[in-house]
């Protein structure tokens, strides 16, 4: 056994004599306070309180680097791993497999929320997923994600193709251009009420993010459609796809976002930005659109490794749909939220 530990432990140091390994971490503390209105609520007034708390996307992570093999390993502060994947350059293209952020291009940086970016205000992200990704030098890619199953109904899920992300990346010196595409298919078993039919959701999100550098600004701006979204995993307006027992079908929502986010430089040391987004649904069944909106000016400034990033924001949930056991649908306000406070944060 002392043999063995021995070996690994010089097969372990000779990888790493030739292979560069470097540790990294992001400490993030949120300090808010939020100011509910009374629809938001609930209770008939508003409520302002603080919110103060280690974000859980603070993380550690280890990059590993050996010639045309790259690999990144992240957990993060719940604990969690967020990060898990290796690469394999072949020249002009390369393949991945494992966790990896996806979809992550279509979204700006917004701090509240523990880094809510206006994702499913008009921004969009997929999150983390597991994939097998194969990329080109050039900027496209595709990638195959295990399939978000879920139901619009009771029933057990049929799933025979995995989801499918195809994109392309360009960079033409001070301009950025962004589209991506996701597409899932699955099918359910009859609903457990007798005489109900299968069903099939088909979820598609075609999305588009531009950036345009021009000194000291940055700007990004970005646009998004879809249909059952929601399915997909994907924040918003209420974005699943839904049974109707009257047509015995499942019917489509569609979801339509857009954002724009202005970035000034200011010194070395100092950015200010101003964002926007704007989201909403509709579904055949609905009378009214589900809308909501978001918005927030930040200042980010650097003293050392300390990033102490102000901000205030609005964040407008707008009017929604209420559905009535009978299938009937009224609008209501869902309300909306002021916040102002500070992300504090150490990147390491």
């Amino acid at each position: 056994m002392k043999r063995f530990l021995l070996v690994m432990t010089l097969v372990v140091m000779s990888v790493c004599l030739v292979a560069q390994i470097t540790p990294y971490g992001s400490g993030r503390v949120g300090f808010w306070y939020e100011n509910r209105d009374e629809d938001m609520t609930g209770y008939g007034e508003s409520n302002l309180g603080l919110s103060y708390f280690l974000q859980a996307n603070s993380r550690f992570g280890v990059d590993f680097k050996q010639e045309s093999f790259d690999a990144k390993v992240e957990f993060g502060a719940t604990p969690n791993l967020r990060l898990l994947w290796a690469r394999q350059c072949f020249g002009s293209w390369s393949l991945l497999v494992g966790q990896q952020d996806y979809v992550s291009n279509q979204k700006v940086n917004q701090v509240w929320g523990s880094n809510l970016e206006l994702v499913g205000y008009g921004a969009v992200d997929g999150g983390r997923r597991p994939q097998v990704k194969f990329e080109m030098t050039n900027g496209f890619y595709a990638a195959l994600v295990p399939t978000s199953g879920i139901l619009p109904t009771a029933g057990a899920i049929d799933i025979l193709v995995p989801q499918i992300n195809v994109g392309y990346d360009l960079n033409f010196d001070s301009f950025k251009l962004m589209p991506t595409v996701v597409f899932q298919t699955y099918s359910y078993n009859k609903h457990s009420s007798p005489g109900e039919n299968d069903g099939n959701v088909l979820s598609l999100l075609g999305a588009i993010a531009a950036e345009l550098k021009l000194n000291p600004f940055l700007f990004k701006a970005g646009a998004n459609f879809g249909s059952n979204t929601g399915n997909m995993g994907f924040a918003g307006p209420t974005n699943l796809a839904r049974w109707d027992h009257a047509k015995n079908k499942t019917i489509d929502t569609r979801t339509l976002g857009a954002f724009i986010n202005a970035q000034m430089t200011v010194d070395a040391n100092m950015n200010i930005t101003l964002g926007f987004g704007y989201a909403a649904s509709s579904n055949d069944d609905w009378e009214n659109d589900d809308n909501r909106m978001g918005a927030y000016l930040q200042a980010d400034y650097r003293v050392l490794k300390l990033r102490i990033i102000p901000e205030i924001g609005w964040m407008n949930e707008m009017d929604g749909n209420h559905e009535f056991s009978h299938g009937e649908f009224v609008k209501v306000s869902q309300g909306s939220l002021m916040y102002f406070g500070t992300q504090l944060r150490y990147d390491f």
